[in-house]
């Protein structure tokens, strides 16, 4: 069974209104009659009436006492605004359904299983997510362009290169993309496998050892592992200490050459192709003195002092504290690009990349399975950190259209709200299959 908490200490907070009711337009689906009473009864229940114990089975009851219960929903009404109406209910059988709830600031989606028993009580209630509302593509637009700091939005179809943008914000604005840098190294690698120069099973040394996110930076130091591996940490959980290898490995020139041939605008924004040990070590103030040299300096001088403080330039002068708490050098020391260069870029792999690398775009989709449920493909990258969010996307809907979308948000005075932005993605990633 499946219960509320599960998800209520997670809360996402969103920004916009909702403007419409396709409850209105439930008629052709067959709703059986305890999931129309039973849905109405979750709206109750999350407007805060005192039902729990003639709603709700047993078991339901021992694991969620209605205190609690009640707490956790006065915890999304305090974030989402009060619940409204019931927009969707679509029945997955006569006793399971998944349910699309108004709040004033969102919309909900409820996960909702009844007892196959005469009464036909709940047995299992999952809040799973909140999107934020709206009726187009630009009034979420507009909600992205609301939030405080620099946006970046592209939505482009890649049926042919000629088509125009679904949706642009500053589309060739300059911008700090954190993980997203990433996909830069994964087209190398699949352009090097295709070419017969190098082949997922190859086995190479783990290192350089980078700071987490990731997991490979806990293995013994040199551990032998394949470059598929190290794709798929890279990928999938964002792993560092991968990352960093597959740069050792690929080299400097190799991922040079594959910015350029993605269509970066400006590829010296990305040179040298920073390692991510590299990038947080020079923001350290232990490295203020290298830092200052590096950031004077020309791209090709760069490379140079880069090889130079190398060895300098340890997992034991990082101190977290300064990495997590607020923005630091996201102008200056990052990895850059325009919501345009990563389209171009996500439109290199939708046209060049193989089926394994599609295969690893599509591990984790960023956004909540429901929503990438909605299409035949989809491939997700994302990066974050403090003053840096960065969700890019490679679509393929069910009606067979394929669309790269980027959103980036950069400020730098303060840390960023990732649910505001993540609800306002995945408003735009819904409205997208509509079309």
């Amino acid at each position: 069974m499946r219960f509320l908490p599960a998800f209520a200490l997670s809360l996402l907070a969103c920004s916009l209104p909702v403007f419409s009711n396709p409850a209105k337009a439930q008629t052709q689906i067959n709703i059986s009659e305890q999931l129309s009473e039973r849905a109405n009864d979750v709206l109750r229940l999350l407007q805060g009436e005192a039902i729990e114990d003639e709603v709700f089975d047993e078991n339901f009851r021992n694991a969620v006492p209605p205190a609690q219960f009640r707490t956790l929903t006065r915890q999304v009404t305090a974030q989402q605004g009060q619940a409204l109406e019931i927009l969707s209910i679509s029945p997955r059988s006569d006793n399971s359904a998944v349910i699309k709830i108004r709040y004033e600031k969102s919309i909900g989606t409820v996960s909702l299983d009844l007892e196959n028993s005469a009464q036909h009580r709940i047995s299992g209630l999952l809040l799973t997510g909140f999107e934020a509302g709206g009726n187009s593509i630009a009034d979420v637009i507009a909600a992205i362009d609301a939030l405080p700091g620099r946006q970046g939005v592209l939505i482009q179809p890649l049926e042919s290169a000629d088509l125009p943008p679904v949706a642009a914000l500053d589309a060739n604005g300059r911008y700090a993309i954190a993980s997203a840098f990433k996909l830069y190294i994964l087209a190398e690698l699949d352009r090097a496998v295709l070419t017969g120069e190098r082949q997922w099973s190859d086995v190479v040394e783990l290192g350089p050892k980078s700071h987490p996110s990731g997991i490979s930076q806990s293995w013994p130091d040199g551990s032998p592992v394949t470059l598929h591996t190290l794709a798929t940490l890279m990928i999938s959980i964002s792993d560092n200490s991968a990352t960093d290898t597959l740069i050792r490995i690929l080299g400097q020139e190799r991922l040079a050459r594959m910015v350029q041939a993605a269509g970066h605008r400006d590829p010296d924004q990305m040179r040298p192709f920073l390692m991510t040990r590299q990038a947080s070590a020079l923001k350290m103030p232990v490295h203020a003195g290298r830092r200052d040299r590096f950031l004077a300096a020309e791209p090709a001088a760069r490379e140079i002092l880069l090889t130079e403080f190398d060895s300098a330039l340890t997992l034991d002068s990082l101190d977290s504290r300064i990495l997590t708490s607020k923005p630091n050098h996201i102008d200056q020391l990052e990895w850059f690009a325009t919501p345009a260069d990563i389209i171009r870029l996500l439109a290199y792999l939708h046209h060049n990349a193989s089926d394994e690398t599609r295969k690893l775009l599509a591990i984790n989709p960023g956004i909540g399975e429901e929503a990438a449920g909605k299409w035949s493909y989809f491939g997700y990258k994302g990066g974050s950190e403090p003053g840096v969010l960065s969700y890019n996307f490679l679509l393929r809907s069910k009606a067979g259209k394929s669309y790269a979308l980027a959103v980036t948000w950069n400020n730098e005075e303060e840390s960023l709200q990732e649910s505001d932005l993540l609800s306002l993605t995945t408003r735009l990633v819904n409205l997208l299959t509509e079309r």
